[in-house]
């Protein structure tokens, strides 16, 4: 039987605390709008990067986990975030005084992202949108948009903060894909049939 999530309970005694899930190539817009949240509830800053194609082999009793690919082949042993990335990040968030720190974790990006704002007790949860284009669309067709993975498995509220917004009279990422199959539909000769009414 699946475990339902319950609401979390405040702890009025605790520092606040914002958690932002954040992808290496995601520009530092979304860090800055999770900044000003945590600067405005007087919180500090948990960033947090989740990297799905590695998997947790063994936890060791100082906190350190021992991950491996899932694909060999695209190994890497480079940090998520260089150094010069966290310097970026210091001089976007130490100016406004709100403590942060970073996280690298391996897995599913929503379970982590749920599991680490239960462990510091969030007040919120921030990510970025996925880039629009087909690749973004394709991976959230396939994987699911985390945002609305968080929406559906846990209480707390969620800010996704835009990345390429399109302008008003552009078709949306997702409406590309569909033109473009009607279009070739189209070109083709052939029509889809609309479901009766």
């Amino acid at each position: 039987m699946a475990e339902i999530p319950t609401p979390p309970q405040p702890h009025p005694t605790s520092q606040p605390v914002v958690v932002a899930g954040v992808l290496p190539d995601q520009p530092l817009w979304v860090l800055q709008v999770a900044g000003d949240f945590a600067r405005q509830f007087g919180a500090r800053l948990v960033i947090v990067t989740v990297d799905a194609n590695r998997f947790a082999m063994q936890a060791l009793a100082d906190g350190t986990m021992i991950a491996a690919p899932l694909d060999p082949d695209t190994f890497s042993d480079e940090p998520d975030f260089p150094p010069e990335w966290l310097d970026q990040v210091g001089d976007l968030l130490d100016p406004i005084s709100v403590p942060w720190e970073v996280r690298q974790l391996v897995g599913e990006p929503a379970g982590e992202l749920m599991r680490v704002a239960d462990e510091v007790d969030a007040t919120l949860i921030v990510v970025g949108a996925r880039h629009a284009g087909f690749r973004g669309a394709l991976h959230n067709f396939f994987a699911g948009s985390v945002a609305l993975r968080l929406a559906h498995r846990q209480y707390r509220p969620i800010v996704v903060v835009p990345i390429q917004p399109v302008a008003e009279g552009d078709r949306l990422p997702w409406e590309d894909r569909a033109g473009a199959e009607a279009t070739a539909d189209a070109a083709a000769g052939r029509h889809r049939a609309r479901p009766a009414r």
